[in-house]
């Protein structure tokens, strides 16, 4: 009598939640998800992971059902956590079961049925026109680094670019001929990211200090003492002008919510300023819609950046 085929059924462990975790991330990964939303999909999946196996339920995809992530969801608010925060855990989860579906190993998702939690957004801080002179008056000088950091806050507060955006540029992703800077956003989707006239000028100055720096020969647009500056040196040369400036804790999304406040104030459609910024969800929107009228800061920066 012939041996049977081998069985072609999946294993407890192919369908384990930490097995499947590891390949989705690799996924993300591949579809250039930066690492702090592989990060943030990792600890969705791993903290429903312990869910399960401390109320001895099932770790098997194929064994889960709406009943078990409902359950998860209603312990969240159980541990007090910030409806924010939750709907940031039924937003990965329903993206992590999705897959699992688009890769046919499941049917359908258990996450369908479970409406996604109501929670307000934050309401965006933007600098006002004084914080945004502090914080230029603070880059005032002529030293590698003054030029660079104002060259980079006006790049900041005229595109409203994501911190590895900016970090992530090269040289020939700016072009002073049509003023834009080109970058390839979340999905890896490139843009243009227009600039005005002042924030050109600040790069052009810029650029002639690059060109007498010991790493000019490195692609990356903004250089430090060690070489192209790592998205963690854009980030702790903005918090350090900010410091010079009285600004407690600045951080490079703050610039970025004070482009697109800016943007609305001035009468800009949500579609264009989705396409500006690199938006696929308009939940996004909907935070500034809701946020007071910013000053007109525009053309208050700009002759500041005229000044500098």
């Amino acid at each position: 009598m012939p041996n049977p085929l081998p069985s072609t059924s999946l294993s407890a462990t192919d369908t384990d939640l930490l097995h499947l975790r590891r390949s989705f991330i690799r996924h993300l990964a591949a579809d250039h998800r930066t690492p702090a939303t592989r990060n943030a999909y990792t600890a969705a999946i791993e903290q429903l992971e312990a869910f399960l196996v401390e109320r001895g339920l099932p770790t098997s995809v194929t064994e889960l059902t709406p009943g078990h992530l409902e359950a998860f969801i209603v312990s969240l608010y159980e541990r007090g956590m910030r409806p924010t925060t939750i709907l940031a855990r039924h937003h990965a989860l329903s993206r992590f079961f999705g897959w699992l579906v688009a890769e046919n190993e499941l049917a359908t998702s258990p996450m369908a049925s479970i409406r996604a939690p109501a929670a307000t957004l934050p309401e965006p801080q933007v600098l006002t026109s004084e914080e945004i002179a502090a914080l230029l008056a603070a880059c005032e000088g002529d030293a590698f680094e003054d030029l660079r950091d104002v060259a980079m806050i006006l790049l900041f507060l005229d595109t409203g670019l994501r911190r590895t955006e900016l970090a992530e540029l090269q040289l020939d992703n700016v072009d002073l001929e049509s003023d834009a800077a080109y970058v390839a956003g979340a999905g890896r989707i490139p843009r243009a990211a227009p600039f005005d006239q002042p924030t050109a000028q600040a790069l052009e100055r810029y650029l002639a200090a690059r060109a007498l720096h010991r790493w000019t020969h490195l692609p990356h647009l903004w250089l430090g003492r060690r070489g192209g500056l790592t998205d963690r040196g854009v980030d702790l040369a903005v918090r350090h002008r900010g410091r010079l400036a009285g600004l407690a804790n600045l951080h490079p999304q703050r610039l970025r919510h004070t482009f697109v406040q800016q943007y609305l104030a001035d009468g800009g459609s949500g579609r264009d300023l989705m396409h500006l910024v690199g938006w696929k969800s308009r939940q996004l929107l909907g935070r500034y819609k809701t946020a007071p009228r910013a000053e007109r800061l525009r053309a208050e920066w700009l002759r500041l950046g005229d000044r500098l």
